[in-house]
């Protein structure tokens, strides 16, 4: 009997053999590499691959000490990797299917959060370190600082690493001005005063991350000498339901608040998420200006012009961003995406000029009183679309954008002049203008990138902008001798219309320890630009090259060395372009240039990284035919005006360093310091001008982490000497703030309190003495405050997963050029 059984069971075996060996015949192959959020390899991490039916554990592996990990012999099938690590969050990546016709797969990088374990709530929360150093940029992750709550998009800027803000809202990266400002990868098509402003009213709570590229690969729009800056808003595409609200008041020498939420809801096939915010601000500044009027010959004093003003600004603004991702299929996604701004913002002034001879007897008066109302609105549409061919890298990319600007200012000035007892001199001057305001751009792209064997990826693209604006300024100015309104000669209309047309390839490889990426871009550009009270146009029509290289080299596991080379294009903005006058009064007032011409540069940049936390950089800038603002001045009229020409060229050489580690368990530091050196030498107002300077920056942040939810921030900068626009010597500046915050509500909720600049120190104080001008210019700002915030996180996040999904746009440099009359 047993002998029957044993040939029975030996001839199931040998019936189900060949079917058995067939189903478990297993040639798949998953490769991979875990990285930091500082880029840098984790070592000791643990990947398994997963059924994406049940999680149920097919395979486990361990990473190198590179990051790279390798899983063979798998079945076919639908998987998911899932890694952990240490002190860092699980990850998921996307689900991807091996085949019998593809079953090697080789996965895109893979990104671990770090974690923070309390073990009293028995809670894991996710924290983001203040400043992530990377060989190709510096990303800053905004609501790891404390003492951003309560401070506005332009305050965060500001104490970014390598980033000046000035007097007049023009930002500068390592001491060179001409950066493009992205927000959420699309440009803000704005004038250096309105981008100001539109930043100025955008909440700090509404960012999720700076990032600051000194050297921009081809792929991006070669316009900005400086770099690009991108500003993130926070966004999320975690399954389920979840959002946000939060509250800030401010109190400075007058009252701001702003309230905001957002919403994200992606179930299925469809993720759909709403932003909005609403601000109110008030705020003032105050400006002393001082003029020496000096004989042509001898340059002793004539006359001194004292000028005092005094501007109240109050604005409420709304922003509403909606938006919908639709991933028709694993390897393709259809969105869109609306926003809407909308700011009346209103402006009142009084000045007091006091003509005084040159031992400072008065002679007469200007009083001045200004107001302006301007309603500013915008609204843009985003259709974007992607399909990935493969899980290798190889997509399609397009987008196609619709951005329309629009204001209708209304200003008037009314001037009174007295004598020296302040007497009317029966010499009023009123002044009134109406100044409407359009823009519309219209812009579209396409991208492809291609993966190549060896470790090689291939990129392409092409991007066609159009963008047409109308400034219509009417201005009239009281007549008493006919006791009427009557046509101001400051009247004009300007018409501009711009279409860009580029296209780009970009390569990159990694060969061993050395990697190189070469791209060239090419863009022509076709402008005319028509005065219709004056009849003066212009046509312009020029293609110009923009190369750029990148090269690297990993000495080890903790040192990587970097070395890039772009030219790059820095175009007007449109409203600099608009010849319009803005008044401060009858003394004072700004004017723009239509006969301004694009200024290009050469960047080289020298860098080094050392364990993701010390980044070092040596960069080289020549620069030709700048875009400064100047002063011009009319001796015989006492009247001075500010506006933009090209006039000289400039070199840049600057060092910076920046430092960010956890020196405790419960201290982090971060540091970035940057010297520089800019000359300037030209032509300005017909007179040479050679002028040189070195400047030094400092920005200093300490975060502390202390048990049951509490924190707390002490953060600073300051800056020596400085040359604005080449003209104008600004004085040492700089600021901090402290802080600090506590979790509640089972960590949903957190309070926040922010005291910036308690001690007053940041007022500007500058000089300028070339040619027949000598001004010294002081100004103070509503910015010592105090603020009180709170926001609460709701609903339910599934595995979150890496996403792919971009939301950029094709308009990439027009938004940065748009402007109307900065108040």
């Amino acid at each position: 009997m047993k002998h029957i059984i044993l040939v029975l069971i030996v001839l199931v075996i040998c019936t189900m053999l060949p079917s058995f060996v067939f189903a478990q015949i297993k040639n798949g192959k998953v490769s991979g590499k875990i990285v930091n959020t500082s880029e840098q390899p984790l070592q000791g991490a643990t990947i398994a691959i997963i059924k994406a039916k049940d999680s149920a554990l097919v395979k486990a592996a361990v990473s190198g000490a590179t990051g790279e990990f390798e899983l063979e012999k798998l079945p076919v099938g639908k998987f998911r990797i899932k890694a952990t690590a240490v002190n860092h969050l699980t990850t998921f990546t996307d689900v991807f299917d091996i085949t019998e016709a593809l079953n090697v797969i080789a996965l895109p990088t893979l990104k671990l959060q770090i974690a923070e374990k309390n073990l009293g709530n028995v809670s894991v929360t996710a924290t983001r370190p203040l400043i992530e150093n990377r060989i190709d940029k510096t990303i800053v992750n905004v609501e790891a600082a404390v003492t951003n709550v309560g401070s506005t998009a332009l305050e965060v800027l500001e104490k970014s690493p390598g980033v000046t803000v000035d007097r007049d809202g023009n930002i500068s990266l390592k001491g060179k001005q001409g950066v493009i400002i992205l927000m959420d990868g699309k440009p803000t098509y704005l004038s250096a005063g309105d981008l100001a402003n539109l930043l100025r009213n955008t909440p700090a709570g509404q960012l999720d991350q700076i990032e600051i590229m000194s050297q921009p690969s081809a792929k991006f729009d070669a316009s900005g000498n400086s770099g690009v800056i991108n500003i993130k808003t926070k966004r999320t595409q975690a399954k389920g339901f979840n959002g946000s609200v939060s509250a800030t008041y401010t109190q400075g020498v007058y009252p701001k608040a702003n309230t905001s939420f957002a919403i994200n809801s992606r179930k299925g096939k469809l993720n759909l998420f709403a932003n909005y915010s609403y601000s109110y601000f008030r705020g003032f500044n105050e400006i002393s200006i001082v003029r020496n009027f000096r004989d042509i010959n001898t340059k002793e004093i004539k006359l001194i012009m004292d000028q005092t003003s005094f501007m109240k600004f109050e604005g409420q603004p709304h922003n509403l961003k909606l938006g919908a991702d639709l991933f028709a299929t694993e390897k393709t996604t259809f969105g869109v995406v609306l926003n809407g701004f909308y700011n009346e913002r209103t402006g009142s002034g009084s000045s007091l000029a006091a003509l005084q001879d040159r031992t400072g007897s008065i002679i007469s008066y200007n009083q001045a009183l200004s107001g302006n109302v301007d309603p500013w609105k915008n609204y843009s549409v985003n259709l974007n679309f992607r399909h990935a061919f493969n899980k290798k890298g190889k997509e399609i990319t397009a987008d196609v954008d619709h951005v329309y600007y629009h204001t209708r200012s209304q200003q008037y000035s009314d001037n009174d002049s007295l004598n020296r007892f302040g007497n009317s001199s029966d010499n009023r001057f009123i002044l009134n203008g109406n100044l409407p305001s359009e823009i519309r751009i219209y812009t579209g792209k396409v991208d492809y990138a291609m993966p190549l064997k060896g470790d090689a990826k291939f990129e392409a693209g092409v991007k066609v902008s159009l963008v047409k604006t109308d400034n219509d300024a009417q201005f009239t100015h009281y007549d008493k001798g006919t006791s009427s309104w009557v046509k101001d000669n400051r009247s004009n209309h300007f018409l501009y219309d711009e279409n860009i047309n580029a296209a780009y390839v970009n390569f990159n490889k990694q060969i061993k320890k050395f990697g190189v990426q070469l791209g060239l871009r090419l863009e022509n550009t076709i402008a005319k630009g028509e005065q219709l009270t004056n009849s003066k146009n212009f046509n312009r029509n020029y293609t110009q090259l923009f190369p750029t290289s990148y090269f690297s080299y990993k000495l080890n596991d903790k040192n990587n060395l970097g070395l890039s080379y772009g030219r790059r294009i820095e175009r007007p903005n449109y409203q600099d372009m608009n010849p319009f006058q803005y008044l401060l009064d009858r003394y004072t007032y700004r004017e723009g240039n239509p006969n301004l011409t694009p200024q290009f540069s050469h960047n080289i940049e020298l860098s080094h990284n050392y364990k993701g936390q010390l980044n070092t950089s040596l960069n080289y800038t020549d620069t030709k035919d700048i875009i400064n603002d100047i002063l011009k001045q009319d001796d015989a009229t006492q009247t001075t005006f500010q506006t933009k020409e090209n006039i000289a060229k400039r070199r840049n050489i600057g060092l910076s360093i920046s430092y960010n580690k956890p020196v405790t368990k419960y201290w982090t530091v971060s540091l970035f310091t940057n010297a520089f050196n800019n000359r300037f030498e030209g032509m300005v107002n017909n007179k040479y001008l050679q002028a040189e300077l070195s400047t030094v920056m400092l920005n200093m942040s300490n975060q502390f982490k202390f048990k049951k939810g509490w924190s707390a921030e002490i953060s600073g900068w300051f800056r020596t000497q400085s040359l604005e626009s080449g003209l104008i010597l600004a004085e040492p500046m700089g600021m901090f703030s402290l802080g600090g915050s506590k979790q509640v509500l089972k960590n949903k909720g957190t309070i926040r309190l922010n005291i910036r600049d308690p001690f007053w120190l940041q007022k500007f104080r500058g000089k300028t003495q070339f040619d027949n001008i000598d001004v010294r210019i002081q100004s103070k700002w509503d910015n010592r405050q105090v603020s009180l915030g709170f926001t609460y996180r709701f609903g339910k996040n599934q595995n979150n997963v890496p996403q792919s999904r971009r939301k950029t746009s094709g308009s990439q440099e027009e938004q940065n050029r748009v402007g109307a009359n900065s108040q």
